[in-house]
């Protein structure tokens, strides 16, 4: 219980101290003055007005719907009409406004938030790509702590069309070999385009595409031959329906800088081989009298703490001031080379001292692909694709990370087994196509569950860590009972979690459920209709420390761990150590590669306002040499590229990143005096902030613009960019209790959607003081009628 004004309750000290004074007086009445001390004391706490919290529902049966429609450019590839008619249904049974966001900004992260009071309902007719403005996920949320709820019609493409973009690194190393990424976009019918990039003029990949799916993109090696500015650009030309002509043609500005300085003190290796093709590289056997400063990063390879610690001061003041430092180990290095509290350690990403495990996850999907699958669950839907977008969903979710490993196996089905692939974003691409495909053989297949749990437990034989067993059927279950049981029996026997879900429900009353099964041998079961899954990944437990053992004649299999890191990204790796240094990552620095019992292997951080790594392995002429072979030397490079960053020359540089029209970009110069620049053709105005100056710049037609000698390249409107209907935003409302539904299910589905969220439970404070005025007035009155009853007695008397 709380009290609106505390500070009434101190006058409840004087009456005590009163009270107290006047019982101390002789011949006084003292129960009539505990009586009114008790009594005043209650009345001084109702004056102060307590109160409770008290829930209570509140059901709003004609809640407040506000739709907004939006008309930005991108949405021209739908009906525009959807939102206006879907306000003329909706008004009709319940309050509705209506608001239009048009141009060529998208900003629905704004409207909702002007619209998000308490109670309100918000449907958004959008493809819900947001551009400007705040970000619409963020917006999501907020609206929903303020009461709000949000609702999205899914849009359907009327129109086709056809965007593609570049993306990679700007500032490069001549001569080194880039991956850029060439993302074509595409919504509606099936085109088929030519696509096609050239490089400084000169093509350098052309092919004609078919092209159904919404993304496409394709890896695309360059290798810049000399110093300086380069031009990529890429272009798509078709014959077929093509909306939006703007965003058929992309730039992107390449700088290459010459092979940076690398301090390296190591041996003869695969590792100095590597380092050796793609950097200016300076050898030492020692640090002793190196200038660190006078390179971009400093290597060093299998040192001991004993040999480190003395230069540690002079490393540390290199990195925190924006050097970059990578330490590799071998059995020299780490928690053999006594790093444990030491000097060096303290710049390091890592701790010396054995890592705890907290053990993998194994997961198999099993999918009944039988002959039954083939029919309709509902509407046009197969059980088969529903029980396909289900196994999908496990694959896609969030809380599965790459120490997770996938396998699939259908029974009843054409589809192969997919074996183990650790949930990378690349190989839960992979997972994702194969289960599309999954599909059964013909309407004979029958439901043989007892093959598919047979096969789950020989994929998970050799696995170590958590194991989970999926199985998604249509429960349509003829015979083979008992096969299934034995077969799910020893699923669980061996530890492993077995969940049942089933889709929809047999024909055949004589079909036995997979409930009677889950119940028989102990497994999870649950009927969840058309619904999805609400299997919870929770973290994993972490395991005992484990004792210190020699470990070079054991095989580790790399994976990576951390696939959205600058390193990591886009990139697979495979193969075998036979060896590693057993370190700690710290608080703060991000594990990417690991190897299957999780022990890291390249770990990363920021010190002060640089960079170190650790590759906790050897230089490959022991243990790693696989990791020095292509593809997996490419992290490496990597790795090395990131602790660079910048590989041009210090000194005055350019700083200004490529840039779409109709948003301002921003160039910074370093260098010591009010730099004299021009922009398409106009002086620059820069203003200054510590030792760089900056200007803003704002491109009217797209292309590349030179700015002394630095280029960059200016695109179409963001609006053009993100085409088609955004189901990553879709899931993102719905997991904040909203819904999405297309247009026909809008007229009838919605408004019921709206209404059930109109049902809310509020808490509201509630007045606290009528206990405690009645308390008051019980002991005055009995007190009174008390000593009235006394006085009659005495009279009489």
């Amino acid at each position: 219980m709380n009290v609106q004004e505390p500070l009434l309750l101190l006058l409840i000290s004087p009456v005590f101290l009163l009270g107290f004074y006047m019982l101390r007086r002789p011949a006084v009445n003292r129960i009539l003055i505990l009586s009114r001390m008790v009594a005043i004391s209650l009345l001084i706490i109702a004056l102060s007005n307590p109160f409770v919290i008290a829930s209570h529902t509140i059901r709003d049966d004609t809640p407040q719907v506000t739709v907004i429609a939006d008309k930005t450019i991108s949405c021209d590839l739908f009906d525009t009409s959807q939102g206006e008619s879907l306000q003329e249904y909706l008004k009709t049974r319940t309050p509705t406004k209506y608001k239009e966001i048009t141009g060529i900004k998208t900003a629905l992260g704004d409207e909702i938030l002007k619209n998000s009071a308490s109670g309100e309902h918000i449907v958004l007719v959008s493809d819900l790509n947001n551009n400007h403005g705040v970000d619409l996920s963020d917006a999501v949320i907020l609206a929903r702590r303020e009461g709000a709820h949000i609702y999205a019609v899914e849009q359907t493409p009327v129109h086709t069309d056809t965007g593609v973009e570049i993306t990679g690194s700007k500032n490069i190393i001549v001569g080194n070999e880039n991956t850029y990424h060439v993302i074509i976009r595409h919504v509606g019918e099936e085109i088929t385009y030519t696509l096609t990039v050239k490089a400084d003029g000169d093509t350098l990949y052309t092919e004609i595409i078919t092209h159904s799916e919404h993304e496409k993109i394709i890896p695309l090696p360059y290798t810049p031959q000399s110093e300086g500015a380069h031009r990529l650009t890429a272009t798509i030309a078709t014959e077929m329906e093509d909306r939006f002509k703007l965003n058929n043609v992309f730039y992107k500005s390449v700088f290459a800088a010459p092979k940076p300085k690398v301090l390296y003190t190591g041996y003869d290796s695969p590792l100095k081989t590597v380092l050796a093709e793609l950097y200016d590289l300076h050898e030492t056997t020692t640090l002793d009298g190196a200038k660190p400063e006078d390179y971009k990063v400093v290597i060093i390879e299998n040192k001991d703490a004993k040999s480190l610690n003395p230069q540690a001061q002079k490393l540390k003041g290199y990195t925190a001031n924006g050097g970059a430092l990578l330490v590799v180990g071998g059995d020299n290095s780490f928690d053999r080379g006594e790093y444990n509290n030491s000097d060096i350690e303290k710049i390091l990403p890592v701790l010396s001292k054995p890592s705890k495990y907290k053990g993998g996850r194994n997961v198999v999907i099993v999918v009944d692909a039988s002959g039954s699958t083939d029919t309709i669950l509902y509407k046009d839907i197969k059980f088969i694709g529903h029980i396909d977008a289900l196994a999908q969903s496990i694959v896609n979710n969030r809380n599965i990370g790459a120490d997770t490993k996938i396998g699939v196996i259908a029974f009843g089905s054409n589809a192969e087994e997919i074996g183990f692939l650790s949930a990378t974003s690349e190989n839960k691409m992979i997972l994702n196509k194969k289960i599309a495909n999954i599909g059964p053989e013909g309407g004979g297949i029958p439901t043989n569950m007892d093959q598919g749990l047979i096969a789950a437990q020989e994929m998970l034989k050799e696995a170590s860590g958590v194991k989970i067993v999926i199985v998604l059927s249509d429960g349509n279950i003829r015979e083979n009972k008992n096969e299934i049981e034995t077969a799910a029996k020893e699923l669980v026997d061996d530890g492993t979690t077995l969940y049942f879900r089933q889709i929809g429900y047999g024909k055949e009353e004589t079909f036995i459920t997979m409930g009677e099964i889950a119940e028989t041998t102990g497994a999870d079961y649950e009927y969840i209709g058309t619904k999805g899954l609400n299997i919870q990944f929770e973290p994993l437990p972490e395991a005992p420390e484990e004792e210190e053992e020699e470990v070079t004649l054991h095989q580790f299999g790399l994976i990576i761990t951390d696939s959205e890191h600058f390193i990591t990204r886009d990139r697979n790796v495979s193969g075998d150590l036979t060896g590693y240094n057993d370190i700690t990552p710290k608080i703060g620095a991000r594990r990417l590669v690991a190897i299957t019992i999780g022990k890291p292997v390249i770990t990363v951080w920021n010190f002060g306002l640089g960079r170190t790594a650790a590759i906790s392995t050897d230089n490959g002429n022991k243990w790693a040499g696989v990791l020095y072979t292509e593809p997996n030397s490419k992290l490496i490079s990597s790795t090395v590229n990131w602790l660079i960053g910048d590989p041009r020359p210090t000194g005055d540089t350019i700083t200004a990143p490529d840039t779409w029209l109709g948003t301002p970009g921003r160039i910074i110069i370093k260098t010591t005096s009010i730099p004299d620049v021009s922009f398409d053709n106009k002086r620059l105005s820069f203003t200054k902030e510590g030792n760089q100056y900056t200007a803003v710049i704002d491109p009217k037609k797209d292309g590349f613009y030179n700015i002394a000698g630095y280029e960059i390249a200016a695109n179409y409107p963001l609006e053009y960019r993100e085409i088609g209907f955004n189901d990553e935003m879709g899931a993102h409302i719905e997991e904040c209790n909203g819904s999405v539904r297309n247009f026909e299910e809008a007229k009838t589905l919605l408004l019921g959607d709206i209404k059930a969220n109109s049902v809310r439970v509020v808490n509201e404070p509630a007045s606290a003081k009528m206990p405690f005025i009645i308390a008051s007035l019980i002991i005055f009155l009995g007190e009174v009628i008390l000593r009235r009853l006394r006085q009659r007695k005495i009279t009489r008397a």
